[in-house]
């Protein structure tokens, strides 16, 4: 059988422990509590994530515009090698649904301010606030979004490049349904563990082994074992 031919690795990645995941934003201001940082446990877990990833250097890397996913992706560019990611791409379309606000967030000027790596992505407006997506959202709705942020990282990408987003666990599940072609209609529900990698292969239409879509391996945690042990049971 001919090797397939790779068009685009990507890690789909859940943020660190955030306040919010800890049920601590009651002391918090409006702003933080509508989008919480991580905890101190989150910190670290993004910085196994980055010690990780220093060993698999990425092409592009992605965040949301929410601090714990920017948090996160930070972690993992300044751990980068020489030839690996040197800036975070933010895009509104990676944002969280279910936040229980439809209030705007930051834009990339503010972002950069706080984050000098922090950049538009491509063919997006560096003017326009990032939307944290509220209640409202159906599932279906979801999903269409879902095939947004997929289709957009297809049409960008397919030289075989290695790709990491830094989302958030719900919209995660809508972009995993999206890569796999699946309803918004599941007898399951997907588990992301904070900082769990999600490794999809897309290869060139008739060149994959099997199919041109290869869930490698998902919510996997192999750089958390010693310093979070409870996360391999």
């Amino acid at each position: 059988m001919a090797k397939g031919i790779i068009e685009l690795e990507l890690f789909l990645v859940r943020h660190g422990e955030s306040m919010g995941n800890a049920g601590l934003t009651d002391g918090l201001d409006d702003d933080h509590k509508s989008d919480p940082p991580l905890t101190e446990q989150g910190q670290q877990q993004a910085q196994l994530l980055g010690k990780y990833f220093a060993e698999y250097p990425l092409d592009y890397l992605f965040a949301s515009g929410m601090r714990r996913a920017l948090q996160t992706a930070e972690a993992v560019r300044a751990q980068q090698p020489d030839d690996g990611a040197k800036q975070i791409e933010v895009h509104k379309i990676f944002t969280e649904c279910n936040t229980g606000t439809d209030c705007a967030g930051k834009t990339i000027a503010e972002i950069k301010a706080v984050l000098p790596f922090a950049v538009s992505a491509a063919e997006t407006d560096a003017d326009e606030r990032i939307i944290f997506h509220g209640a409202d959202d159906t599932d279906e709705q979801l999903l269409c979004r879902g095939k947004e942020a997929i289709a957009y990282l297809r049409k960008r990408f397919h030289n075989g490049e290695k790709v990491m987003v830094a989302a958030h666990a719900a919209f995660n599940t809508f972009m995993l349904y999206a890569a796999l072609g699946l309803s918004h209609e599941q007898a399951f529900d997907p588990s992301f563990f904070n900082t769990g990698i999600t490794k999809i292969v897309f290869f060139k239409e008739g060149t994959g082994p099997f199919a041109d879509v290869h869930l490698v391996y998902m919510n996997a945690v192999p750089h958390l074992g010693k310093e979070f042990p409870y996360f391999g049971t």
